[in-house]
Protein backbone atom coordinates (compact mmCIF):
# COMPACT_ATOMS: atom_id res chain seq x y z
CA UNK A 1 0.00 0.00 0.00
CA UNK A 2 1.36 3.37 -1.01
CA UNK A 3 0.98 6.44 1.17
CA UNK A 4 -0.33 9.35 -0.90
CA UNK A 5 0.87 12.91 -0.45
CA UNK A 6 -2.68 14.26 -0.79
CA UNK A 7 -3.57 12.32 2.39
CA UNK A 8 -1.47 14.76 4.42
CA UNK A 9 -3.85 17.35 5.86
CA UNK A 10 -2.27 20.32 7.65
CA UNK A 11 -3.78 22.95 9.96
CA UNK A 12 -6.97 20.95 10.45
CA UNK A 13 -9.30 23.06 12.58
CA UNK A 14 -11.39 20.78 14.83
CA UNK A 15 -12.28 21.13 18.51
CA UNK A 16 -13.06 17.57 19.59
CA UNK A 17 -12.60 13.92 18.77
CA UNK A 18 -16.09 13.85 17.23
CA UNK A 19 -15.43 16.84 14.98
CA UNK A 20 -12.12 15.23 13.95
CA UNK A 21 -13.89 11.98 13.04
CA UNK A 22 -16.46 13.94 11.01
CA UNK A 23 -13.64 15.77 9.23
CA UNK A 24 -11.90 12.47 8.41
CA UNK A 25 -15.19 10.98 7.15
CA UNK A 26 -15.93 13.99 4.96
CA UNK A 27 -12.43 13.84 3.50
CA UNK A 28 -12.65 10.06 2.93
CA UNK A 29 -15.98 10.50 1.14
CA UNK A 30 -14.55 13.25 -1.09
CA UNK A 31 -11.67 10.92 -2.09
CA UNK A 32 -13.99 7.96 -2.77
CA UNK A 33 -12.41 5.91 0.04
CA UNK A 34 -15.86 5.38 1.58
CA UNK A 35 -19.43 5.98 0.44
CA UNK A 36 -21.06 6.74 3.79
CA UNK A 37 -19.71 9.41 6.16
CA UNK A 38 -21.87 8.50 9.16
CA UNK A 39 -20.86 4.85 9.02
CA UNK A 40 -17.20 5.85 9.26
CA UNK A 41 -17.83 8.26 12.13
CA UNK A 42 -19.72 5.48 13.94
CA UNK A 43 -16.96 2.92 13.25
CA UNK A 44 -14.27 5.26 14.59
CA UNK A 45 -16.34 6.01 17.71
CA UNK A 46 -17.04 2.29 18.29
CA UNK A 47 -13.33 1.48 18.06
CA UNK A 48 -12.56 4.28 20.50
CA UNK A 49 -14.99 2.77 23.05
CA UNK A 50 -12.94 -0.46 23.12
CA UNK A 51 -9.73 1.32 24.12
CA UNK A 52 -8.46 4.79 23.36
CA UNK A 53 -6.29 5.13 20.27
CA UNK A 54 -4.48 8.06 21.89
CA UNK A 55 -0.82 7.32 22.47
CA UNK A 56 1.50 9.94 23.94
CA UNK A 57 3.57 12.92 22.89
CA UNK A 58 0.61 14.44 20.93
CA UNK A 59 -0.12 11.37 18.75
CA UNK A 60 -3.24 9.27 18.16
CA UNK A 61 -3.97 6.46 15.70
CA UNK A 62 -7.77 6.20 15.31
CA UNK A 63 -8.74 3.41 12.99
CA UNK A 64 -11.69 1.63 11.47
CA UNK A 65 -12.09 -1.60 9.59
CA UNK A 66 -15.33 -2.15 7.73
CA UNK A 67 -16.79 -3.43 4.49
CA UNK A 68 -17.84 0.09 3.39
CA UNK A 69 -14.18 1.17 3.24
CA UNK A 70 -13.07 0.69 -0.36
CA UNK A 71 -9.26 0.66 -0.06
CA UNK A 72 -6.65 0.60 2.70
CA UNK A 73 -5.80 4.22 3.45
CA UNK A 74 -3.66 6.17 5.89
CA UNK A 75 -4.52 9.83 6.41
CA UNK A 76 -2.14 12.03 8.41
CA UNK A 77 -3.67 15.12 10.02
CA UNK A 78 -1.81 17.88 11.81
CA UNK A 79 -4.30 19.85 13.89
CA UNK A 80 -4.19 23.64 14.15
CA UNK A 81 -4.76 23.31 17.91
CA UNK A 82 -4.52 20.29 20.25
CA UNK A 83 -7.72 18.47 21.25
CA UNK A 84 -8.51 16.41 24.33
CA UNK A 85 -8.01 12.66 24.02
CA UNK A 86 -7.38 9.82 26.41
CA UNK A 87 -3.61 9.32 26.13
CA UNK A 88 -0.84 7.54 28.04
CA UNK A 89 0.64 10.85 29.16
CA UNK A 90 -2.70 12.60 29.80
CA UNK A 91 -1.89 15.31 27.26
CA UNK A 92 -3.98 16.43 24.27
CA UNK A 93 -3.19 15.31 20.73
CA UNK A 94 -2.40 17.29 17.61
CA UNK A 95 -0.89 14.67 15.25
CA UNK A 96 -3.22 11.97 13.95
CA UNK A 97 -2.70 8.92 11.79
CA UNK A 98 -6.17 7.72 10.72
CA UNK A 99 -6.16 4.17 9.36
CA UNK A 100 -9.06 3.01 7.21
CA UNK A 101 -9.08 -0.66 6.27
CA UNK A 102 -11.55 -2.75 4.26
CA UNK A 103 -12.65 -5.90 6.10
CA UNK A 104 -10.94 -8.15 3.55
CA UNK A 105 -7.57 -6.76 4.69
CA UNK A 106 -8.45 -6.95 8.38
CA UNK A 107 -5.81 -9.39 9.59
CA UNK A 108 -2.89 -8.44 7.38
CA UNK A 109 -2.70 -4.90 6.07
CA UNK A 110 -4.39 -3.43 9.14
CA UNK A 111 -1.97 -4.96 11.64
CA UNK A 112 1.06 -4.18 9.51
CA UNK A 113 0.05 -0.52 9.11
CA UNK A 114 -0.60 -0.03 12.83
CA UNK A 115 2.53 -1.92 13.82
CA UNK A 116 4.85 0.03 11.51
CA UNK A 117 3.46 3.43 12.50
CA UNK A 118 3.30 2.61 16.22
CA UNK A 119 6.89 1.36 16.15
CA UNK A 120 8.10 4.58 14.51
CA UNK A 121 6.17 6.66 17.05
CA UNK A 122 8.44 5.16 19.72
CA UNK A 123 11.45 6.72 18.00
CA UNK A 124 12.13 10.27 19.09
CA UNK A 125 13.78 11.27 15.81
CA UNK A 126 10.65 10.32 13.86
CA UNK A 127 8.18 11.92 16.28
CA UNK A 128 10.16 15.16 16.50
CA UNK A 129 10.33 15.36 12.71
CA UNK A 130 6.58 14.75 12.33
CA UNK A 131 5.67 17.22 15.09
CA UNK A 132 7.97 20.00 13.93
CA UNK A 133 7.57 20.13 10.17
CA UNK A 134 4.80 21.24 7.87
CA UNK A 135 6.84 20.37 4.79
CA UNK A 136 4.58 18.04 2.77
CA UNK A 137 7.52 16.35 1.00
CA UNK A 138 9.37 15.62 4.25
CA UNK A 139 6.17 14.29 5.86
CA UNK A 140 5.33 12.12 2.84
CA UNK A 141 8.81 10.57 2.68
CA UNK A 142 8.97 9.93 6.43
CA UNK A 143 5.47 8.43 6.65
CA UNK A 144 5.93 6.33 3.48
CA UNK A 145 9.18 4.91 4.84
CA UNK A 146 7.51 4.23 8.19
CA UNK A 147 4.65 2.35 6.55
CA UNK A 148 7.09 0.23 4.56
CA UNK A 149 8.93 -0.58 7.79
CA UNK A 150 11.96 1.49 6.76
CA UNK A 151 13.52 4.38 8.67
Amino acid sequence: MKFETNNILLDVNVDSKLSLFKYIASYALSKNIIDDEQKLVDALLEREKEVSTGLQDSFAIPHAKADFIKKPTVIFLKLSQPIQWETFDGKPISNVFALLVPLKYEGTEHLKMISNIATLLLEEEFTELIKNTKNINVLEKSISNAMQGEN
